[in-house]
């Protein structure tokens, strides 16, 4: 096993639970033994990976005389995987995932953040294209450009006149003849007179070509 443990940020002088050091010592041992490795073997095994631990430390922790660091134990499980045996320790539970797992992590961690970081700017661009004044408008009553005719008569009971910016400012009667004057804002209202003089912003929807 030739990749080197990653030791940064694993708590290297954490030290097992004292209540159940013995049984994870025991545990250790009958992994060791089940991939026919001695105690040498994992010490060897170990310094491959630059993880010092001598023949007396392993014993000492084995029998129980020792607690075992997490870090030791994380890097004994990943001896022990190589050679196809498990080490299940609830010690080890909540540490760093093999060097190989954490590789993948943080790959689709950057996969993420990158396809993140796109879709905000897509977003971010959709935002931009709709201040500069591209209105969600009604195109099937679309005004003058395609027919010619900027007349048109309200075709609702009443229709609210309004500002610029949307507020409401008095209502039109029905059958009122308007004038189109050929602009939208951004809610895509229309700007139009009336035959009577008053001039806003429509909804037009509720209107109808005279010609």
């Amino acid at each position: 096993m030739t990749e080197r443990l990653e030791m940064d940020n694993f708590h290297e002088n954490g030290t097992a639970s004292a209540i159940v050091n013995g049984q994870t010592g025991e545990e250790v041992r009958r992994a060791r033994e089940a991939a026919k490795m001695t105690q040498a073997d994992i010490v060897r095994a170990l310094a491959r990976i630059d993880v010092e631990m001598s023949v007396s430390t392993l014993s000492r922790s084995e029998s129980g005389t020792r607690e075992f660091k997490k870090a030791e134990l994380q890097a004994i499980r990943e001896v022990l995987e190589a050679e196809n045996v498990a080490l299940h320790l609830a010690e080890i539970s909540d540490s760093k995932p093999p060097h190989r797992v954490r590789e993948f992590l943080r790959r689709r961690a950057i996969m993420i953040g990158v396809s993140g970081a796109l879709i905000g700017a897509l977003g971010l661009l959709g935002l931009i294209v709709t201040l500069n004044g591209v209105p969600s408008v009604n195109h099937s009553d679309a005004p003058s450009a395609v027919t010619g005719c900027n007349h048109y008569r309200i075709a609702a009971r009443d229709l609210w006149l309004r500002d610029q910016y949307g507020e409401t400012v008095e209502q039109l009667p029905h059958d009122l003849d308007v004038t189109y004057l050929g602009k939208q804002n951004r809610a895509g209202h229309w700007e139009i007179t009336t035959t009577d003089g008053r001039h806003g912003w429509v909804d037009s929807s509720f209107l109808k070509p005279r010609c």
